[in-house]
């Protein structure tokens, strides 16, 4: 039967949720616990506030995926907020039930500590009267949290607890401080029940219900919600690991793969998954990608296979992203391109490189000098439209895969699209502007210093300063030989390296005294410099003359 999408544009509270017997439950393979103290702390004064005030505090969406009986629902989105309120109630009921055993009002409090349980987090089965936990967490928490904060035990060795069970501790502990300081030296358990009523009354939530893992999928898409790569991350679990139905060993040896793959990289994963199913199925637009990716995984070894293709290429995307990664050991000519298309913030070209380390291991050296030249000439200069230059990768990635190409060199051609021809990119870069301070200034200037001087300096760990010969904050003198001075500072030909010493000197001086420091300065880019007056018309002239030399240096051979 073809499902449908439900939005509930109705607004519960949270006390609303929490009625006629409802339960929720966190699926199985969700990610675990995350909140910490900036979170809770959070949550702890606009409940203040909404109690203080009598005003409604909205908390948000939350995306529950429903069953038949409407009883039961399984938190997609809203986890962390959900579990956190819990534990607030469970602080409450640890301080009525600590003030009865002090002898304050022991009924009393006793009575209202079993209200509040009952409230929220007991649930009973009219038919069989059997009582449950209104929450269920997923696998990894379900148990501490069952058996320890639902008992109000302390655990026998906090310290031995895994992270998402130290966080639901301590955020236990931190509600219970807050709850004793705020009402405890009175024993105020009125004043605690209206904090709890407000709780309930004043706390609300948008509510979307849906009937699967797809309709979720398309509302954080449509949406756009905080946190919503990290839930896509999740329903992706979700999905792969449901494969391996209750095989409890694989399903182990599965997250710890699946660890490895998202360790470090969980707001990046959903980019890293598309450059990676793209590579294999060309281009899958983010809102079709759950769904292209559950019509393809139908079966346990469907799953597994994906996860080993996905641990090996997400060595290779954290690689990408940071030269001095240990992976370069095997192939340090790799760092400089990498570099170069990490500085150009360019990964458009990732399945071709996921292709390329599977197949052309042996010219992926090659394969990234062609990505870094055609980056520069098309977005840094260029600065044109990403969407065919996806296209164009993704292409070459599938034809890499299917044995069409085999060298660099038909790597090359089949990119020609994207190579912005030595007229054009000399047309741009006489014009191109990059603001300062930016590392991308110094790797063009470096760039060109070395090609002119035959040195090989480096433009991160090199001394030199970039000199702006029309000065970034020009005074009179200066503004009277460029009226419009803004449109010129950062253009390319107003730069040049220089001393650090010597920048300081010149700062704000004229031309003829900023040639004396020029002459004498070790780069070529300021000692071979021929101007003796400095005016919108020189500098073309000098930006000219880079653009040429820049030709010669960003240029692939076909």
């Amino acid at each position: 039967m073809t499902s449908s999408l439900l939005l509930n544009t109705a607004t519960p509270t949270f006390g609303e949720l929490f009625t006629n017997g409802r339960t929720f439950a966190v699926p199985r393979f969700q990610r675990n616990y995350k909140w910490d103290e900036d979170q809770w702390e959070e949550l702890w004064e606009d409940l203040i506030a909404a109690a203080e005030n009598d005003k409604e505090h909205y908390m948000g969406a939350i995306v529950l995926k429903t069953h038949e009986t409407r009883k039961h629902f399984e938190i997609i989105d809203g986890q962390q907020r959900l579990v956190t309120l819990t534990l607030l109630i469970l602080a409450a009921v640890k301080c009525f039930e600590s003030w009865a055993e002090k002898g304050q009002e022991p009924a009393a409090n006793n009575e209202r500590a079993q209200l509040y349980r009952g409230r929220f987090l007991r649930a009973k089965d009219a038919a069989s009267l059997v009582e449950t936990s209104r929450l269920v967490l997923n696998r990894n928490d379900a148990a501490f949290f069952k058996s320890t904060l639902l008992q109000l035990r302390k655990p026998i060795a906090p310290h031995r607890l895994r992270e998402s069970e130290k966080l639901m501790w301590r955020a236990f502990t931190y509600f219970v401080k807050q709850l004793q300081d705020r009402y405890g030296s009175n024993h105020d358990a009125p004043g605690l029940s209206h904090l709890l009523d407000a709780a309930s009354d004043k706390l609300l939530f948008i509510q979307i219900l849906v009937s699967d893992e797809m309709d979720a999928y398309t509302v954080f898409e449509t949406l756009n919600a905080r946190g919503t790569q990290l839930t896509v991350t999740d329903l992706l679990k979700n999905y792969l690991f449901s494969r391996f139905g209750q095989d409890e060993h694989a399903i182990d040896v599965a997250e710890d793969q699946w660890n490895r793959i998202t360790t470090g990289k969980e707001k990046d994963f959903p980019k890293l998954l598309r450059h990676y199913w793209n590579s294999h199925h060309g281009v899958t637009r983010p809102p079709r990608l759950f769904k292209e990716i559950r019509e393809s995984i139908k079966k346990h070894d469907d799953a597994l296979a994906l996860l080993d293709e996905l641990e090996a290429v997400a060595n290779l995307y954290s690689a990408l992203r940071n030269p001095d990664d240990e992976l370069w050991l095997e192939l340090p000519a790799a760092r400089k391109f990498v570099a170069e298309i990490d500085l150009f913030g360019v990964t458009q070209c990732y399945p071709l490189l996921f292709a390329a380390w599977q197949h052309l291991r042996s010219e992926f050296v090659a394969v990234l000098r062609i990505c870094s030249v055609i980056s520069f000439r098309y977005i840094v200069i260029g600065k044109l439209n990403t969407q065919p230059m996806e296209r164009a990768y993704v292409e070459a990635a599938r034809k890499v895969r299917q044995g069409v190409i085999t060298t660099p060199a038909q790597v090359l051609v089949s990119l020609r699209s994207l190579y912005v021809s030595d007229e054009q990119f000399e047309s741009d870069f006489a014009l191109a502007k990059i603001p300062t301070p930016n590392k991308l200034v110094r790797y063009v200037l470096f760039a060109l210093e070395n090609h002119l001087s035959g040195n090989v300096r480096s433009y991160e760990r090199d001394g030199a300063t970039v000199e702006h010969i029309l000065p970034e904050n020009p005074d009179d003198a200066w503004q009277a030989i460029f009226p419009e001075a803004s449109n010129d500072i950062y253009r390319l030909g107003n730069y040049t390296l220089l001393e650090a010493g010597a920048n300081r000197k010149i700062e704000r001086k004229q031309i003829g005294d900023k040639k004396i420091e020029f002459l004498k300065s070790s780069y070529v880019l300021s000692n071979n410099f021929g101007w003796s007056e400095w005016t919108r018309s020189q500098l073309n002239d000098r930006q000219r003359w880079m653009a040429k030399t820049a030709t010669a240096i960003w240029r692939l051979n076909f």
